[in-house]
């Protein structure tokens, strides 16, 4: 049997392996150094520049888990403050005398978007969950999907209307014992009438049940 060697480099380019190479070099150099084992002007040099390392190393951690714990504290006190902001502005619709203009000045209006369905098509993903093919989409600002569907090589004789945010096709397997393909496209719905362009083609492969 042939053999192949392959080089890896003495430096480890992922963070937690060049941290632990680090740590190890600066743990028992310098009692190497005293020992005489290794010289000391260049040794002392790449200490003093491993040390600074890890110094940056360890302060972009403790900066990361203060983000982190930073994101959490707003996250966990913003949605109060929306619903604060919510009954507020229930309160300035209620107070007489307070102009349109004056609430559109503050951004306490709800706005109006337009948008065109012509080139909308559902972003369809699938999967299997639990031996059935779980369908999903981005709904908002749709009323929903009209999804078709066909098994294996047959015809795309299956159609539905999904007024969720997922589907899961729950019809019987041909087989159960062999791997079964179900194929699906879509067109979003709006106002009771399929609009925009017919999504992209998905698969979802059923693995045999023994």
């Amino acid at each position: 049997m042939a053999q192949i060697v392959i080089k890896k480099d003495f430096i480890e380019y992922n963070e937690a392996g060049f941290a632990r190479k680090r740590d190890n070099f600066l743990d028992k150099a310098p009692q190497l150094v005293t020992d005489g084992l290794l010289p000391k002007e260049s040794t002392d040099s790449i200490i003093q520049k491993l040390q600074a390392d890890k110094t940056r190393c360890d302060q972009k951690n403790a900066d990361q888990k203060i983000a982190r714990d930073s994101r959490t504290i707003y996250a966990a006190g913003h949605s109060s403050v929306e619903k604060s902001l919510r009954e507020y502005k229930k309160i300035i619709d209620l107070t007489p005398g307070i102009t349109p203009e004056l609430k559109l000045e503050l951004g306490l209006v709800n706005e109006s978007k337009v948008e065109s369905t012509t080139y909308k098509k559902p972003d369809l993903k699938g999967k299997e969950v639990g031996g059935i093919p779980h369908i999903s989409f981005t709904k908002f600002p749709m009323d929903g999907i009209m999804l078709y569907g066909k098994i294996n090589d047959g015809n795309y004789d299956f159609q539905t209307s999904v007024k969720g945010s997922y589907f899961e096709d729950t019809r019987p397997r041909i087989n159960s014992k062999i791997a079964e393909v179900r194929e699906y496209y879509a067109y979003y719905t709006y106002a009771g009438k399929k609009v925009g362009k017919q999504s992209e083609i998905i698969r979802v492969v059923l693995n045999p049940i023994e």
